[in-house]
């Protein structure tokens, strides 16, 4: 939920539905939740995290920084899902973009994973300074999903949907896809595009810029598991 979303000011408080202390949160308490609810139980708990259908796509900047933390990386994909999502990289690598384009693929095709946290110690400093307590993250496919959901139909229109946009067609929610021949067709067509783009600049406007190592790296904070 963005700061639209929430409908008033950040610091207006809102009523919990059932009883609680304190009764009361803010759009503050909100983002923080987002953080601290994942840090329960570590030792015993593991986290099955998936975008919901009605969820607003363009996300803030502050969910971005989350998505570090908590989201996934494609370094656990299976092949033929680290296969379309690489054509998808391609396919947008012209167009202007706002937040991390593995963050823009999970969330429109809602693919889920698996996130757990341990307590280790590692060595932060150089000897002979002592080891500190930090967390590892770890995360992990979900043997269990339907890859019929990210199927060639549905990644093909999630690169013709307009950038940025929060309205455009939940791709989880497609038809059947086009058969192997029509998919390659429309894939040539987009290579042969490709191929006369790749010679151009690309220009990214100072109200959508998003840091390039910001974009590079999933979560957790960037580091394969």
């Amino acid at each position: 939920m963005n700061i639209t979303d929430w409908n008033q000011k950040p610091f207006t408080s809102k009523t919990f539905s059932q009883p609680y202390h304190p009764m009361s949160y803010n759009y503050i308490d909100y983002m923080d939740a987002w953080y601290n609810m994942f840090y329960l139980q570590s030792y015993q708990h593991s986290w099955f995290i998936q975008f919901s259908r009605t969820c607003n796509f363009q996300f803030p900047a502050w969910f971005q920084k989350w998505w570090t933390f908590f989201g996934l990386l494609d370094s656990i994909f299976p092949p033929d899902i680290q296969e379309k999502f690489e054509f998808y990289k391609k396919r947008t690598s012209s167009q202007p973009f706002t937040q991390p384009k593995l963050l823009t693929f999970c969330s429109r095709l809602r693919i889920p994973w698996i996130l757990t946290w341990n307590i280790i110690k590692k060595q932060e400093q150089p000897h002979p300074f002592p080891l500190s307590l930090s967390r590892e993250f770890n995360i992990k496919w979900w043997d269990k999903f339907n890859h019929d959901f990210v199927c060639q139909q549905k990644v093909l229109e999630l690169i013709s949907a307009r950038p940025g946009s929060s309205n455009s067609k939940d791709s989880s929610n497609s038809s059947q896809g086009p058969t192997q021949e029509e998919f390659l067709t429309l894939k040539s067509k987009f290579c042969d595009q490709q191929e006369n783009e790749d010679n151009e600049e690309i220009v990214i406007s100072d109200d959508s810029y998003v840091d390039p190592e910001f974009i590079l790296y999933g979560g957790p904070m960037g580091q394969a598991r």
